[in-house]
């Protein structure tokens, strides 16, 4: 038996994204900057990320989303809603099970950062959807979407009952563009219409027309964010160092009583201008000025024989710019708050094993130079701004100006002696163009910063992402690793051939690029590991090892597998991909180090990097 034997030395585990320290004095399993498009797969290899794909129809407006909500509604419907092109709409496939519609429930706006949330109204037994958008009023929409069943001079009859779609006792809707009011609910029906309804056609779509609320909480108070925390509304401003807090009954009563009660109207005035609100376990974290973070608690006591409330606003110790950009950029990670600062840091306020009280931590070190020079808005009105989003085990935070996402990740689990083990990493940059993120019936999706679009981001089982006018957009995919040399700094070492291993169809094209010496100083070499269709010496062909047959060109979508020899099936799991080893020869040179860069700018480029 014969071995060929080269001197390799393989990176068969990655660490995730490091763009902060030194890339030729860092652990060379980590991917450095120029990477993007990539991220670290469950597997442990490093992957191409899935391609968009649309949800809904396509538009190809200009006019990026620039406020979006996701409300799980008590009546059992998920609604998303948004702001773009001057619009503010629902999205609901009522009309057709799957097909989705985006609906106006205001037009023609001039402000367009909204901040949503919801309360509960215990009189009716539902929640209803409740918004401000930096002006002096609070609004109220009651979530109602119906389809017309029939209609009379004074009535209109739905398809459903009025109250399980979410209609209000008495107010007005909208339909095909067009406003009715009405003075009551039977059933099904809404009752004394006063503009007689008869010309629209059966099927079409009622909406519940939105609620203003004018100088609320107080006159030319102006609402730039809101929170809901114990069914008590809290509304600040950007231009004020109040804070109003609702009654947890009645969300625009701020008449503060005296003694005040559990769940009574509250009035906060602190040192700062206010930024945002936060939950910092279970209690409201208010953020102002530069530095400031306050903790609001209430404390409940016995005066003679009436139970009374107060109200303690506890004053952090913090440094200049630890305070969060805007209300935008704070999210939650269990009872930890995380925002992004406004020296660009993504921070966690939360409670650790090694320190006794409350502290903040830095999450952004691996990325924080690159975090730095991108731009994070915090102006009111129609400025665009990004977002900081946690869901489940990610925090997501997007760059609307530079169409960037970064992505941090924690996956934890279990050692043998029953200890948790945590591994904290971040992917290198999404070039994905999105503004904020929407969690629908468990899938992630995102809104666009170009079009009124939203697009599934991962387990979309394809290569290539949708656009509005239907082509698919091919887009550049980077892996670039840290700086190696052989284990002692200032030894020559000769280069003339390089390795790569992991999973691909036979029909990509995949290119490497060695860099050799620091940013290739001695000299920069490209090959192909993978490019069949390719002449002459252009022409490379990896060795595929496989266990299966390739499926035929009329039994897949060209849109999800790559043209070519082998195609894989249709569910495009890791297991069912062609496994590749490519050996590339180099032009022969002898380095102190050396990087390593695995590419692709080709639509239907799939591919996995093990080592």
């Amino acid at each position: 038996m014969s071995i060929s034997n080269f001197n390799f030395k393989i990176i068969r585990r990655f660490n995730g994204y490091n763009s902060g320290r030194d890339k030729t004095n860092l652990d060379p399993r980590f991917a450095i900057r120029g990477s993007q498009n990539v991220y670290k797969k469950q597997s442990g290899t490093m992957a191409v990320r899935p391609g968009l794909k649309r949800r809904g129809i396509a538009d190809d407006t200009v006019a990026e989303v620039k406020s979006s909500f996701v409300w799980e509604s008590s009546v059992g419907v998920t609604k998303p809603v948004r702001v773009a092109n001057s619009l503010f709409e629902v999205e609901s496939d009522i009309l057709e099970s799957g097909t989705f519609v985006w609906y106006s429930l205001l037009t023609s706006l001039s402000k367009t950062r909204f901040v949503f949330d919801t309360i509960w109204d215990n009189s009716v037994k539902r929640d209803f959807l409740v918004f401000v958008r930096g002006d002096a009023n609070i609004f109220k929409w009651s979530g109602g979407i119906g389809t017309i069943a029939s209609t009379t001079s004074n009535t209109i009859v739905l398809n459903a009952a009025a109250a399980t779609l979410g209609f209000d006792t008495s107010g007005s809707v909208i339909i095909n563009g067009t406003t009715y009011t009405y003075s009551g609910v039977t059933s099904a029906t809404l009752t004394g219409v006063g503009t007689d309804p008869t010309g629209e056609a059966d099927g079409s779509v009622v909406l519940a027309t939105v609620v203003t609320n004018a100088n609320k909480p107080e006159t030319d108070f102006i609402c730039d964010f809101i929170k809901t925390i114990n069914n008590q509304l809290h509304v600040g401003s950007r231009a004020s160092r109040v804070v109003h807090i609702s009654e947890d009954a009645d969300y625009v009563n701020y008449t503060v009583p005296s003694p005040r009660t559990p769940g009574d109207p509250e009035l906060l005035i602190l040192d700062n201008l206010i930024r945002g609100f936060g939950v910092f376990g279970g209690i409201l974290a208010v953020t102002a000025g530069f530095r400031d973070w306050y903790l609001v608690k209430f404390q409940q006591i016995t005066v003679s024989t009436t139970l009374t409330e107060q109200t303690i606003v506890d004053k952090l110790d913090t440094s200049e710019l630890d305070a969060a950009l805007s209300h935008e950029y704070i999210t939650n990670v269990g009872d930890s708050l995380v925002y992004l600062s406004r020296k660009k840091e993504v921070r966690i306020l939360g409670n650790f094993k090694n320190i006794n009280r409350s502290s903040f931590a830095t999450l952004s070190l691996p990325i924080k130079d690159e975090l730095f020079n991108l731009t994070f808005t915090e102006v009111q009105g129609d400025t665009s701004s990004g977002e900081l989003k946690s869901v489940g085990e990610k925090l997501y935070l997007t760059s609307v100006i530079d169409g960037k996402t970064f992505i941090h990740e924690t996956r934890e689990t279990l050692s043998e002696s029953g200890e948790v083990i945590a591994e904290r990493f971040w992917y290198p940059p999404q070039i994905w163009g999105i503004s904020r993120i929407a969690v629908i019936a468990g899938v992630e999706y995102g809104h666009s910063i170009a079009n009124p679009q939203i697009y599934q981001l991962w387990n979309t089982e394809q290569w290539s992402d949708d656009s509005p006018s239907d082509e698919d957009m091919p887009y550049t995919a980077i892996l670039r690793m840290a700086y190696r040399n052989v284990g002692k700094r200032g030894t020559l070492m000769k280069m003339d051939m390089a390795y790569y291993e992991g999973y691909m169809p036979e029909g990509t094209i995949l290119k490497t690029k060695v860099f050799l010496d620091y940013q290739g100083s001695e000299s920069v070499q490209e090959v192909f590991i993978n490019n069949p269709e390719g002449a002459g010496i252009l022409k490379k062909i990896s060795k595929f090892f496989t266990g299966f047959s390739a499926i035929g060109l009329g039994e897949s979508s060209l849109g999800d597998n790559p043209l070519g020899e082998g195609l894989t099936p249709e569910e495009l799991s890791q297991e069912t991909l062609p496994k590749f080893r490519k050996i590339t020869d180099l032009a022969e040179v002898d380095v102190f180090e050396y990087s390593l860069e695995v590419s692709s700018d080709t639509a239907d480029s799939r591919w996995e990097i093990l080592a």
